[in-house]
């Protein structure tokens, strides 16, 4: 293992140091500057920054301004030089000629006009890069990436990142993912990202190290969703309607208006979606002793999601140090989770190799979920000085159930004789979270920037009941005979934390240090009544501090040419259900229940980047390793007779080393075409139920995207994606391909288009698992099946 770790190692640096070309040691200079909105003070993101010889109109050299309107120009030969700045929507800004002739070069801060021409008739052409590079960060660009019709459709785009056996989004192995929407966090964030609409999102980042300003939370880092606002006045109306083949719909509107000191939106979504339709086989083999339970399914499973909501915003510039923004977002209707499996199951019994007994049946399973949600964001900021280089924050987020969460699961087994019920109900009452966050930010020198904060993180449930059995003809449960009566959970989660985050630099090297001091206290008391009707109580607390530094460092050679380091350590928690010790009913095979005493995982991060850009094109290398302690993975036990149970278990530990390649690169003015592409080894240590053993696999993942302009208003994407073989504790999955492919046309001047999209194209999404445990064995096979999407969208725009 060691030898093969060395050999991608060497084989990284030599592509680092092949791309890294010639260096140049003319006398040079570093000049950075700030822009910003002449009227709020916020920075601008994204302007462009082209800079010139006074008196050669040819030669330019070019940058962009980072997320707080910083630009950075560097080994800029001494002379005379003209300077302009520009961004969709506003005027644009030129210094007139100035003389370089020191080595640092400070432009001070710009101050852009919101242009007074109307941008309608407007329309722009250029194409960002599907995955760009930024210093401790990956940038996944919407409109880049075919067949997306969700936020995590686009993450599948990126290389090492893979949704696991149990549908979770996994990175370089294992770890998950901490989601954050334009800046604020999202609890249910991976629930978040099957719900955003892929066309409502500017761009995702990844951040794989991220600083200690950020949550612990996430073993594998922060996946952070842009989505899309305007800074001009004016109003801005979007809607779009979709459908699928799939049985799918879906409406979506939104209205944002802006002013001089603010502005409002609206937004919505009512939709019935088919998240997943595919057919799954099973035989699950149980031994004990002599004795051998044999079940095997034939299943047609779909998955339908109602994620229909309605949400509300405002900001306001209270003065002009002072700005404040509130979002309310509410259900409208019941949100609702469905799921329907149909097909039939055979189980057989075996007493040392002859058969005992068969029955067969067929089987109809239905489970429904229903909530409505209810959440409030607010923040203020007030910044001490004009380019808020000097600023406080106050963040609050409260979010609760508007009535209880209910969930239910009935599946009815039908004999030739008759049928039989099976199943649970639960209902979980108004949980409520609170998140708040105090940010302080000084620049205190022109290179050195400290950033300190507290933030106190609540998480109550005060009950959470399940009960199994089974269902008369009128769906009355009646409990198992061995079922604990009136069981309940009280679960609580309150975390308080501090950070501090340095960031200076030192000629070409940049760097940000940090640490961040964390405390939790988590109670999960189960309890439930004993026969003589007295309650049993048994008490689930943990109480931890944990400290998470950070360190990013980033070498520039040149705008174009960044070499950059990190480090991070992070934290895992495990999600409150799965700390619910109540044993729960699943199918009539397989019963779940949570682990109480569940601890968090620990992980730490190493990453070793290169970027070599040329215009629109670039390439990037990148080598790391992560190491994870205290894996959570999702374990299988046998249970009585032809039965499994499952829970989440610390496994063991974990080690991804690897590298990752990433390029874009226009062939031609029409075609645009990203390689995304990562070879990893991934080793997992179990040590777990008194066994012990150690599992290698190399993973390697291809995705492959390309984009073609027919005209200014018709275009067509193309992706290929491999993914390989994945394995846990107990699972295995094999490796697979597909293909998705879109058409987009644009009339109208743009104000409509439409769209159709074919995902899975050769029909190739087909793959088997393989569950080992002592005394279990079960082997699956996946199909899922191709499917069209329809999508008509148009958008009013008169912001100038």
């Amino acid at each position: 293992m060691r030898k093969t770790v060395l050999y991608i190692v060497k084989i990284t640096l030599f592509l680092l140091i092949a791309l890294y070309g010639s260096m140049s040691f003319a006398q040079t200079s570093k000049l950075w500057g700030k822009v910003i909105d002449k009227h709020t003070g916020n920075p601008i993101s994204y302007a462009n920054i082209s800079l010139k010889l006074d008196q050669d109109s040819l030669r330019i050299v070019g940058a962009i301004t980072n997320a707080e309107g910083v630009f950075t120009i560097r080994d800029v030969a001494y002379g005379n030089y003209r300077l302009k700045i520009s961004f969709i929507g506003y005027d644009a800004a030129v210094v007139n000629p100035f003389v370089i002739n020191q080595s640092q070069y400070d432009m001070g801060t710009t101050a852009l006009s919101v242009s007074s021409k109307n941008l309608e008739e407007v329309t722009v052409n250029s194409e960002k890069r599907g995955i760009s590079y930024q210093v401790d960060r990956k940038i996944i660009n919407a409109k880049s990436f075919p067949g997306a019709d969700k936020a995590i459709d686009l993450l599948e785009n990126m290389p090492s990142l893979q949704l696991d056996v149990d549908g979770r989004l996994t990175y370089r192995g294992d770890g998950t993912f901490l989601v954050y929407i334009n800046g604020r966090p999202e609890l249910n964030g991976e629930e978040k990202l099957r719900q955003i609409p892929a066309d409502q999102i500017q761009y995702i980042e990844i951040i794989t190290n991220p600083t200690a300003k950020y949550d612990a939370e996430g073993t594998a880092g922060i996946i952070q969703v842009i989505l899309k606002r305007s800074r001009l006045e004016g109003y801005a109306i979007n809607t779009s309607a979709r459908f699928s083949t799939l049985g799918s719909y879906e409406w979506i509107f939104s209205i944002d208006q802006k002013g001089k000191k603010g502005g409002w939106y609206i937004q919505g979504q009512l939709d019935d979606f088919v998240q997943r339709k595919f057919t799954t086989t099973s035989d699950q083999i149980i031994t004990n002793g002599e004795q051998e339970y044999r079940t095997f399914s034939d299943l047609v499973k779909k998955e339908r999601v109602n994620n229909s909501y309605l949400e509300f915003g405002l900001n306001y510039d209270l003065s002009d140090k002072d700005y404040i923004d509130f979002m309310l977002s509410a259900d409208p209707v019941r949100r609702s989770s469905k799921y329907t499996d149909l097909g039939f199951y055979k189980e057989s019994e075996y007493l040392s190799g002859e058969l005992l007994g068969a029955e067969s049946y067929d089987y109809e399973s239905r489970f429904k979920m229903y909530y409505r949600y209810l959440r409030a964001v607010t923040t203020y900021e007030h910044a001490f000085t004009k380019d808020r280089s000097h600023l406080l924050t106050v963040y609050a987020d409260y979010s609760t159930y508007l009535h209880p969460l209910k969930e239910s699961k009935i599946d009815t087994k039908t004999f030739i004789d008759g049928f039989e019920k099976l199943g649970y109900l639960a209902k979980e009452y108004n949980e409520m979270i609170v998140e708040t966050n105090v940010a302080y930010k000084n620049k205190f020198s022109d290179k050195s920037t400290l950033e300190i904060g507290a933030e106190i993180n609540l998480d109550h449930i005060p009950k959470v009941t399940t009960q199994s059995g089974t269902f008369d003809e009128r769906n009355r449960l009646r409990l198992f005979e061995d079922e604990k009566q009136a069981q309940k959970v009280r679960f609580e989660q309150n975390i308080f934390s501090g950070y501090a985050t340095f960031e200076s630099s030192f000629g070409k090297l940049d760097y940000k240090l940090g640490i961040r001091m964390e405390h939790t206290r988590r109670k999960s008391n189960y309890s439930y009544q004993a026969e003589d009707d007295s309650e049993i109580e048994i008490p689930a607390e943990k109480e931890f501090t944990d400290f998470f530094p950070s360190a990013h460092l980033v070498y520039n050679f040149s705008d174009d040419n960044q070499l950059s380091m990190n480090y991070s350590r992070r934290i895992g928690r495990a999600d409150y259900y799965e700390l619910i010790p109540l044993k729960r009913y699943e199918t009539p095979y397989i019963y779940y229940t949570g682990n109480g005493n569940l601890m968090p995982s620990y992980s730490n991060a190493y990453e070793l980047g290169y970027i070599r850009s040329w215009g629109d094109n670039f390439v990037s290398a990148e080598i790391f390793a992560r190491t994870t302690d205290d894996l959570i993975q999702s374990y299988y036990r046998r249970g009585e007779n032809n039965t499994v149970i499952w829970t989440k278990e610390n496994v063991g530990k974990s080690l991804s080393a690897g590298t990752e390649l990433m390029a874009g690169y226009d062939i031609f003015k029409w075609w645009n075409s990203n390689l995304s592409t990562s070879l990893y080894l991934y080793r997992l240590t179990v040590d777990l139920d008194n066994h012990q053993n150690e599992q290698e696999q190399m993973r390697g993942d291809v995705r492959f995207n390309n984009t073609f302009k027919i005209g200014k208003t018709f275009s067509v994407r193309y992706l290929f994606a491999y993914l390989s073989p994945f394995l846990n504790a107990q699972v295995k999955r094999d490796a697979y391909t597909y293909s998705d492919l879109a058409l987009r046309k644009s009339f109208m001047k743009r104000k409509w288009e439409v769209e159709f999209s074919w995902a899975n194209v050769f029909n190739s999404i087909r793959y088997s698992t393989i569950t080992r445990g002592d005394g279990l064995y079960v082997e699956s096979d996946f199909v899922r099946k191709p499917y069209f999407t329809f999508k008509l969208s148009y958008r009013f725009n008169n912001q100038n």
